[in-house]
């Protein structure tokens, strides 16, 4: 639909980009790659609404198709019984024992309903609203595409003919892009004559389209939506000259420019929106009922009940069941725990690791070995720091990115003489490094660099891919070893702050007495070679940085004397005998390192010692139970071989798992998940609310840990079901712009989301896309007041992006939230199915 009114003030004209922009989650780049839920804009709607709305914006499914749901039923991976379940949680109306009678037969709601799940045409994704040159010339379109797309590239990353100094990316944008030989006289012109206002070039295009407000704002966010993955990365650059109104602007001027002059809109720029047709799926619903589908009265009477079910709560029905299975391995039972009131031994050491969800099978193998006591704590230990490292290198934020450090740490070494040697050879190799990759990816030096130093590359090239453990051995041989450093937590935090932080720790993992001799704060980190994600497998709660020096901080601060002695003041007595130790796991052939050897006393070294026993036996079972799992494994008796081969080698694409596979949050005593296999399927946070008298620990857990979480399983999630759209391809593919992202190729969008090898091995997935099941054992109050004082964690609840689970002690019912508050969880309760069996003849598929 068009119109003659003037266009919009520029004013309103960012404002409606500005909201067309909440389409899609800001991208990180790939140095600080962070987990995020690429539609979190949707949040503040009702999942199920959000499914149609995502639907008909990006043209996706935010889960499995209708069709994979039906074959996982047909396999019996979601059950009948499950599914009816879902079915009455989703439509009330489907518990009715009322009988009906449609086409002399006799049935209720919920079989009705179950029929339709199984038998409707199911739900498919429209296109998105197009841009007109989408509507009127594809080739047009792809050309805008691809000249956003390449501007976008030398802006946003690090090309040579980037924006000059000062420049904003719009202003930037029409002083090149007029030169561009490529571009018709016309319109290089028309470039030079754009306002000098991005939104005012934006307003050009409105009126040279004559769109009223509702097609204006469909035509803004088709233009965001036309290039999602650079619109994502603008949006988390969001500088004054940095911003999607540019990005608009320059893609909307191309489109402009590069149409003929004379053409107009087609009827479908008004989006209206097309009726629904209902005669196939009452057809389906009859036949599947014996019921005569050619019965007027029969139909009739068929349509109001399938009107209590759209395509989008199908969906939602469908999910919920296939949720319900999964969630329903990993619950904690529910049933009495013998705790005895004390140790009746005290253990050899306490080790403290990430919430990870790979740390839950290290855990269970460390404590299988005997001796170890295990607690699942936020990988940066609560001290949200900035880290200086001692090689000079920039300074990092080493912090969940919903919190912003506090103080800055330093890493540095009283050997001045030999931390200043080392330093200068450091920098020595980072400097011949970085010269060797500004020659390679230069416009020009290539061939010159190929030339002269192509012999020498070639040999190490060769060496690295037939041996790449040798090849790493080698280097770190050649490399010089660093001295023994420290950190300095203990000035830089006051005491006040020291206690604070150490109280908060110790009373939100509820390890307030029974200390052992050792406690081991781990974090984790992994080596991996040539791998442009590889901020992807490090601590999401470091910020996509490894959790080496908040495990170090953390280590400090607990051995402090001053702060023990003020711990002990506010009820935490620390035993004199008890050392806590720095250690990191490395995720990818894990191996745990004492990260300060120097530190320990004499009185702890044989405790030290046969911790690290432990800490190989738990590495070899752990390694054999996870490697066969990995595509190539090279079998269980060389596991531990093949995942440092898979570290050195700089043509694996499958180093690791990562958290594939995630589905819950778990909160409560290791006691509730002992002697659990959860499959590396959980994010295990330590909790006992008898040591969080106040709740503050809870509170701190449900507002930071879990919502870091749910980002992280809501981007795996999004990355299987539309990997196209919000995942980043196959590496093989991958072509690595700047430290931005990657791009599939030569050209093209910016790739959003985790490389399919993340998730998926050929056309099979790995991950089940879940949402997250959280479980908390705690006071239901206590939990209630966080619900009601957080807005994150309110929404994600509510409006059921999360599923919340909560239970006062070992041996209640979980209740949980639903549709109108808290509910008794049924979890456990075989319930009558309402649901038919799925067709015999229904074929079966990988989830993918």
């Amino acid at each position: 639909m068009t119109t003659h009114t003037s266009p919009p003030s520029p004013a309103v004209i960012r404002g409606w980009i500005a909201a067309a922009g909440r389409s899609i989650s800001a991208h990180f780049p790939l140095e600080t790659f962070i987990a995020r839920n690429p539609v979190a804009g949707y949040e503040n709607l009702d999942w199920e609404e959000a499914i149609g709305r995502i639907a008909r914006d990006h043209g996706i499914l935010l889960s499995l198709s209708e069709q994979r749901f039906r074959d996982l039923h047909a396999r019996g991976r979601i059950s009948s019984s499950d599914l009816h379940a879902a079915l009455r949680f989703t439509v009330p109306e489907a518990g009715s024992s009322r009988i009906l009678r449609i086409g002399g037969l006799a049935t209720t709601v919920g079989e009705v309903l179950g029929h339709d799940l199984l038998v409707a045409p199911p739900m498919t994704a429209a296109s998105p609203q197009p841009t007109p040159a989408a509507q009127l010339s594809p080739r047009v379109h792809a050309r805008a595409d691809d000249l956003t797309a390449r501007w976008a590239a030398a802006s946003l990353g690090s090309a040579p003919w980037s924006r000059a100094n000062g420049e904003n990316m719009w202003t930037a944008w029409r002083r090149l892009a007029a030169l561009d030989p490529t571009l018709s006289r016309r319109v290089r012109s028309g470039i030079r004559n754009s306002p000098d206002d991005p939104a005012a070039a934006v307003g050009e295009a409105l009126a040279r389209w004559q769109l009223d407000e509702t097609a204006a704002k469909s035509f803004l966010s088709a233009h965001v939506l036309a290039l999602p993955g650079w619109a994502a990365l603008v949006r988390h650059v969001g500088t004054t000259g940095v911003d999607l109104t540019s990005l608009v602007a320059i893609r909307a001027t191309l489109e402009r420019l590069l149409l003929p002059a004379d053409t107009t809109l087609p009827a479908r720029a008004a989006n209206e929106e097309v009726p629904t047709d209902d005669t196939a799926r009452i057809g389906a619903v009859a036949l599947a009922l014996g019921v005569d589908a050619t019965d007027g009265e029969a139909r009739a009477a068929l349509r109001p009940v399938l009107s209590l079910i759209h395509p989008p709560a199908r969906l939602a029905v469908w999910q919920e069941a296939f949720e319900r299975g999964v969630a329903r391995e990993l619950a904690p039972a529910t049933a009495p725990v013998l705790r005895p009131s004390a140790p009746v031994q005290r253990p050899l050491a306490q080790a403290v690791f990430c919430i990870d969800t790979r740390s839950e099978s290290f855990r269970r193998h460390l404590e299988a070995a005997g001796g170890v006591e295990t607690l699942g704590f936020a990988g940066f230990f609560a001290a949200p720091i900035s880290f200086r490292p001692a090689d000079g290198s920039a300074e990092v934020a080493s912090c969940p990115v919903l919190l912003t450090p506090r103080v800055a740490i330093t890493e540095s070494s009283v050997q001045r003489d030999a931390i200043a040697r080392w330093k200068r050879q450091h920098a020595a190799g980072v400097e011949r490094d970085a010269t060797i990759d500004a020659l390679k990816e230069s416009a020009v030096a290539p061939y010159a660099f190929a030339e002269t130093a192509g012999w020498v590359l070639g040999a190490a090239s060769a060496a690295r891919t037939l041996a790449p453990e040798g090849w790493r051995a080698l280097v770190s041989r050649m490399r010089p070893a660093k001295p023994s450093t420290h950190v300095d937590a203990n000035v830089v935090f006051t005491l006040e702050e020291r206690v604070l932080y150490a109280e908060t720790a110790l009373r939100m993992m509820g390890l307030v007495d029974h200390f052992a001799p050792i406690v081991l704060l781990t974090g984790h980190g992994a080596s991996v070679t040539n791998n442009p994600f590889a901020s992807s497998l490090q601590c999401g709660a470091c910020g996509g940085h490894e959790g080496e020096p908040n495990a170090r901080a953390a280590a400090m601060i607990f051995n402090d004397p001053e702060t023990r002695d003020a711990l002990a003041a506010r009820g935490i007595s620390i035993p004199a005998d008890t050392l806590f130790v720095a250690a990191q796991m490395d995720t990818v052939t894990d191996e745990v390192t004492l990260l300060e050897p120097w530190a320990i006393p004499a009185t702890h070294e044989t405790a030290v010692l046969e911790l690290t026993r432990r800490l190989e036996s738990a590495r070899a079972g752990n390694t054999a139970e996870r490697g066969p799992s990995l595509p190539g494994a090279g079998g269980r008796h060389g596991a531990i071989r093949d995942t440092a081969r898979r570290s050195a080698d700089w043509a694996e694409a499958y180093a690791e798992w990562g958290l594939v596979g995630n589905a819950s949050f778990i909160v409560g005593p290791r006691s509730i998940t002992a002697d659990t296999d959860l499959g590396r399927r959980a994010f295990l946070h330590s909790y006992d609310a008898a040591a969080d008298p106040d709740g503050s620990g809870l509170e701190t857990i449900l507002t930071a840990p879990m919502i870091v979480a749910q980002w992280i399983n809501a981007q795996y999630a999004a990355s299987t079901v539309a990997p196209d759209r919000f995942g980043a391809g196959p590496k093989p593919l991958h072509n690595v712009v700047g430290t931005v992202g990657v791009l599939a190729g030569y050209g093209g969008d910016l790739r959003l989301g985790l490389p399919w090898q993340s998730v998926g091995v050929g056309r099979a997935a790995r991950h089940e896309p879940i949402r997250l099941q959280v479980f908390v054992e705690a006071p239901l109050a206590r939990v209630n007041d966080i619900i009601d004082a957080s807005e994150a964690v309110r929404t994600l609840v509510t409006n059921r992006w999360i599923t919340l689970r909560v239970r006062e002690h070992d041996s209640a019912r979980w209740m949980r939230w639903g549709r109108y508050g808290w509910q008794a969880d049924d979890l456990d309760i075989p319930t009558p199915s309402g649901v038919p069996a799925a067709p015999a003849e229904t074929t079966t598929k990988e989830i993918h």
